[in-house]
């Protein structure tokens, strides 16, 4: 069972990042490291999550909308791995 734990804490984990880095990337997969120098580009990810529910609602299919998708799928797998006695 602890196996089972480990591994839906690390799926969620790679979840997370996975949303993370396709936040923080701009259309040619580089990252300005000198505007994340302080933040990780925290308020690009909270704008990010925004726009993306906004589009999951809509039903639209964008970029911000597969990374909201997965963060929040990560999220929900942290809550089911922590969850698990």
């Amino acid at each position: 069972m602890e196996n089972f734990k480990t591994a839906i804490l690390i799926a969620g984990s790679v979840f997370i990042l996975f949303g993370y880095l396709r936040f923080i990337t701009d259309e040619n997969g580089n990252v300005n490291l000198n505007n994340y120098r302080f933040t990780g580009g925290l308020l690009l990810v909270i704008s990010g999550m925004v726009d993306g529910t906004r589009d999951l609602v809509k039903r639209l299919r964008s970029k911000n909308s597969l990374s909201a998708i997965a963060v929040y799928l990560g999220i929900l797998l942290f809550y089911i791995g922590f969850s698990i006695l």
